[in-house]
């Protein structure tokens, strides 16, 4: 298990305190992105679609909504499409990037005590900018510099563990104990509270070079004490890339998922440089 470090100190925006940055890394975060009556008619709905009984209370669930995500490829399906629901779309203008809009969007239940595995979304087949809008109840989510261990493990064959990610839509990069060398140091790991209602934005270093996960326990310590995890949802949003759009020229060449075909593509190396 990481040893965690103190998260970075982020800065506040002046012309709104109610957003954090961490501009070294291409981090915001947003309090109180939708309101509380949003939040419940997300629940709402996502609840109409897939009712909490007994039988799925203790699972993750997912919805996909827009172009599906598709777990052969780790991009998104180009025939598998389900209208984006209003409770969605309302919100789209007020994101804070728009250049370019999501068009990919999973909606996740997890119950308490469920976590996500460490991962790092697709480099070449989604665009830069990735949000998690969470919602329902505050969790810790730990982001981790990956490193020469990570880089390894994208070399070996099958190396995304769908089993663990299935309903993530994301590329796992757990390092596995037969790539862990004994002289190697564990990269820095930190944790970062998102609460509910707040929406989380990924670009630049976070979201090339660091993989970011949920522990899955019971409690989290918030504000120097423990509380018992909570149910909690998820809307993460992706744009996904086509045709000549897919590719990546990001400065993690270990981990990037297209500069590594093409180096495998070129007679691969003996070692992996990060």
């Amino acid at each position: 298990m990481a040893v965690l470090q103190p998260a970075p100190t982020p800065t506040i925006d002046p012309s709104n305190p109610t957003i954090l940055q961490w501009d070294d890394l291409g981090l915001s975060l947003i309090y109180d992105f939708i309101t509380e009556a949003e939040e419940k008619a997300m629940i709402d709905a996502f609840h109409a679609q897939d009712p909490l009984d007994e039988g799925n209370q203790k699972r993750r669930i997912s919805q996909h909504f827009g172009y599906h995500f598709d777990y052969s490829t780790f991009g998104a399906s180009e025939t598998r499409f389900t209208p984006v629901p209003s409770y969605i779309t309302d919100f789209l203008p007020r994101l804070p990037v728009q250049t370019y809009l999501p068009d990919q969007f999973t909606v996740q239940y997890y119950p308490p005590g469920s976590g996500i595995p460490p991962h790092v979304d697709t480099h070449s087949m989604f665009a830069e900018a990735l949000y998690s809008l969470s919602f329902g109840s505050a969790v810790p989510m730990q982001f981790r510099m990956m490193g020469p261990n990570d880089a390894r493990k994208m070399r070996l064959p099958k190396r995304s563990l769908q089993s663990e990610n299935a309903g993530s839509g994301s590329t796992s990069t757990v390092p596995g104990k037969q790539c862990q060398r004994p002289d190697e140091e564990q990269p820095p790991t930190w944790e970062l509270v998102l609460p509910a209602r707040s929406l989380l934005l990924i670009t630049g270093p976070s979201r090339y070079g660091y993989t970011h996960a949920i522990r899955p326990r019971k409690t989290d310590v918030m504000d120097g004490k423990t509380v018992p995890r909570q149910g909690r949802y998820s809307i993460t949003m992706r744009t996904t890339r086509r045709g000549d759009e897919i590719g990546c020229d990001c400065a993690y060449p270990g981990v990037c998922d297209a500069m590594i075909r093409e180096e495998m593509a070129a007679g691969g190396t003996s070692e992996v440089r990060y």
